[in-house]
């Protein structure tokens, strides 16, 4: 084959390539997402945002009103909230029902719902690890297990976009750690991600990860305050000034990654953990060397 028979190769698969207006496109989607606040709510509306018809849920009536309320402020109607407990196999199997009743089957599941509180390991009592595991673990199993077999049901394949944590690989709190049970609840998020994805790929289902840093929630601001109580001012003291300046982000800077995951974007995409961290683990230089040395090459 001479060069231009090779770029043709290339060049005529351009006919076939979709707008990407359209790969981005959710317009009629249906989505679940668990949780009413602090990421969550930021993931339902980017997917509002895109056209799709979302369901959420959180053990909170009071969060869900005011989300929704801010959701309708903002022009969106296909949304509906759900009371509901993530630690409970039958109120995941509710809410999908639910978003089935509402919208139709299920094309798309986020389940954001997650807890965490800092508190030495050597402190940690059943129910604590407990209600953390119960959250942030099994709550994204049986969620995405009602949410799949809706999908199945269909026939139409699906997007199911889990949610660890740089956590997974033991960043928490510099030099204070004590992040033990969420370390090990958002490590099994990845190690269960990677295997319902090898299973859903035969029913035309995307089952990907992604894995924010640090981030500015509600959560976030109201976790650590039992830890205070418990291990007084001092803790808090050390907190600030022993931890490195942390890279915190908005949740919809994560959210845009996540919601991204939910599109054709990721078709050929399956058992990924995509972390948007800030590039936390990376040690940025500060300078432009070659342009302030007195002998650099741009001096």
């Amino acid at each position: 084959m001479d060069n231009e028979e090779l770029f043709e190769l290339t060049s005529d698969q351009l006919e076939d390539v979709e707008p990407l207006t359209d790969i981005l496109d959710l317009t009629d989607k249906v989505a679940v997402v668990s949780g009413s606040v602090g990421l969550a709510l930021h993931v339902v509306n980017r997917l509002l945002e895109l056209g799709a018809k979302v369901v959420f849920g959180s053990r909170t009536q009071e969060w869900g009103d005011l989300a929704l309320e801010v959701l309708n402020d903002r022009g969106y109607e296909n949304v509906a909230f759900k009371q509901f407990d993530t630690r409970k196999v039958a109120d995941c199997q509710a809410l999908v029902a639910f978003a089935e009743e509402t919208f139709g089957p299920v094309d798309i599941v986020v389940p954001v719902a997650a807890t965490w509180q800092a508190r030495a390991f050597l402190d940690i009592e059943e129910d604590f690890y407990d209600n953390i595991i119960d959250t942030d673990m099994k709550g994204q199993y049986f969620l995405v297990q009602a949410a799949a077999r809706s999908m199945v049901r269909a026939g139409k394949g699906g997007k199911v976009v889990t949610i660890a944590s740089v956590a997974h690989r033991g960043d928490d709190m510099t030099k204070l750690a004590m992040m033990t049970p969420y370390n090990a609840a958002k490590a099994g998020v990845i190690g269960m991600t990677k295997g319902i994805a090898k299973e859903l790929k035969q029913y035309g289902i995307n089952v990907n990860c992604v894995a924010p840093g640090a981030m500015m929630t509600p959560g976030a601001i109201v976790n650590c305050v039992e830890t205070v109580e418990r291990y007084g001012a001092e803790w808090q003291t050390d907190q600030m000034t022993l931890s490195e300046a942390p890279l915190s982000s908005t949740p919809d800077e994560m959210a845009r990654m996540i919601v991204t995951m939910c599109t054709g974007v990721s078709d050929f995409m399956y058992g990924k953990v995509i972390e948007v961290d800030g590039g936390s683990d990376l040690s940025f230089q500060q300078k432009p060397w070659s342009y302030t040395m007195e002998n650099g090459l741009h001096a």
